[in-house]
C-alpha cells in the first residue's frame, strides 16, 4: 500500500502546487492559448499542465524502487518530449521537426530500459506471433508514437485526454496488480496521481474558470508515451500481466479516433496530416451534445471499452475472439459517432437544462502531428 500510494500522493501534490506556481511564469513567457480562429475557448489559459504533471510524475517515481537505468531511461525519455512539446506549444513547431523528437524518446526507452515488443500473442487464434530484431524494434517505435498521437488528437476538449488517460491507467494498474508487478502498478498509479491533480485545473465545470490551464502538447505526448510504455510492460516479457490485445481494449478509445482518421482522411484523398474538424468529440457537439454531454459519452464509452477488455482477460476468452470482438466494436463506435443525432434524441432534455460552459477548444486538431 505504501508503494503504491505513497508515491502517486506525492506527484498530485506537487503537480497541483506546480500549477499554481507555473501559472504566473507562464503569463511572464507568453505560454498562453489566446482565441482565435478555429480555437474557440474562452480566454487567455496557461499551457502548464503538461510540465506540472511531468514533474509530479518525476519526484512519484523518484520514490519508487525502478531499477536506475529504467527509470533514468524512461524520465529522460519524458523530459525529450517535454521539453519540444513546451517548444511547440508557444513556438508552433512543425510537426516534421516533433517527429524525430518522438522517434529519440521511442530509442532512448527502448534501450535505455530495455522495453521492446517481442510478440503480438494470438489475435488470429493460430501460434503467438513473435517479433525479433529489426521487426520489433520498429514495431516498438509504431507503437510508441502511435499512442503519443493518439492522446494529441484527443486534447481538443476540456478533460477529455486526461480523463480518458485516467481511466487507461486505472485498468492498467488493475491488470499489473493482478499479474503481481506492482512497480509497473506503482507507476500507474504516480501518473494517476498527477492527472487527477491536473484534471482540477482542466474538467469541464465552471467550479475551475478563474483557474483552469491546459496541459498542451508537453502533457498529450507525455500521457501518450507513458502509457504506451506501461502497456508494452503489461503484456510482454517472461511473465505478461495480460495478453497484447487486452491492452488494445485499454486505450480502445484513442485506437479507433486515431485508426479512422487516418482512413478517413485517406479516403478524402487527402494528407493524413491535414487537420479537420471531424474527430469523434467534434461529432458529438455537432450533434447538439455540448462539452458536458460530449464529454460524459466519451467518459462512460471509454470506461465501458476499457472494462469489457479487463473482463475477457480475467474470464479467459481466447485472444483471437477478443480481437474480433475488438474489431467489430470499432466499428460500431464510428458509426455511432456518425450518428450522434439519433443518440441526441434517445438522450433526456432535461440534462442539457444547464447553461453552457463554452465551445468546444480547438487546439492540438489544428496542427496535430504526423502518425
Amino acid at each position: 500500500m505504501i508503494l503504491g500510494f505513497g508515491p502517486a500522493l506525492a506527484s498530485f501534490a506537487l503537480c497541483l502546487l506546480a500549477i499554481f506556481a507555473l501559472r504566473p511564469l507562464a503569463i511572464a513567457v507568453d505560454l498562453i492559448d489566446r482565441p482565435g480562429g478555429r480555437k474557440r475557448h474562452h480566454g487567455e489559459v496557461p499551457i502548464v499542465g503538461g510540465l506540472a504533471m511531468f514533474l509530479g510524475a518525476t519526484l512519484g517515481i523518484g520514490l519508487l524502487p525502478l531499477p536506475e537505468s529504467t527509470g533514468a531511461a524512461f524520465l529522460a525519455a519524458c523530459a525529450i518530449l517535454v521539453t519540444v512539446g513546451l517548444l511547440d506549444d508557444r513556438f508552433d513547431v512543425s510537426p516534421w521537426m516533433r517527429l524525430p523528437a518522438q522517434l529519440a524518446a521511442a530509442v532512448l526507452l527502448m534501450f535505455g530500459s530495455g522495453t521492446f515488443v517481442t510478440t503480438l500473442g494470438s489475435p488470429l487464434g493460430a501460434e503467438p506471433i513473435q517479433l525479433e530484431g529489426l521487426v520489433s524494434y520498429a514495431f516498438t517505435v509504431l507503437i510508441v508514437m502511435a499512442a503519443i498521437n493518439a492522446f494529441n488528437m484527443l486534447d481538443g476538449m476540456d478533460g477529455l485526454a486526461g480523463t480518458t488517460a485516467v481511466i487507461a491507467l486505472a485498468a492498467l494498474a488493475f491488470l499489473a496488480g493482478s499479474g503481481h508487478l506492482i512497480l509497473v502498478m506503482s507507476v500507474c498509479l504516480v501518473f494517476i496521481g498527477a492527472v487527477i491533480a491536473f484534471l482540477i485545473f482542466n474538467l469541464p465545470t465552471r467550479l475551475n474558470r478563474e483557474v483552469r490551464c491546459f496541459m498542451g502538447d508537453a502533457g498529450s505526448t507525455l500521457l501518450g508515451f507513458a502509457i504506451a510504455w506501461l502497456c508494452i510492460k503489461v503484456s510482454q516479457g517472461p511473465r505478461p500481466a495480460a495478453a497484447p490485445v487486452t491492452t488494445l481494449w485499454v486505450v480502445a478509445l484513442p485506437l479507433y479516433e486515431l485508426l479512422w482518421s487516418t482512413v478517413r482522411r485517406i479516403m478524402l484523398g487527402v494528407s493524413p496530416f491535414k487537420a479537420d474538424d471531424n474527430h469523434f468529440h467534434h461529432l458529438l457537439l455537432k450533434a447538439g451534445f455540448g462539452v458536458r454531454g460530449a464529454f460524459g459519452i466519451f467518459v462512460i464509452l471509454g470506461s465501458l471499452l476499457a472494462l469489457v477488455g479487463v473482463l475477457l482477460e480475467v474470464v479467459g476468452v481466447p485472444e483471437s475472439c477478443s480481437f474480433l470482438l475488438l474489431i467489430l466494436t470499432g466499428i460500431g463506435v464510428v458509426r455511432l459517432m456518425y450518428r450522434a443525432e439519433m443518440l441526441r434524441r434517445l438522450v433526456p432534455d432535461s440534462l442539457f437544462t444547464l447553461p453552457p460552459l463554452e465551445p468546444v477548444k480547438q487546439r492540438h486538431s489544428d496542427r496535430e502531428q504526423s502518425h
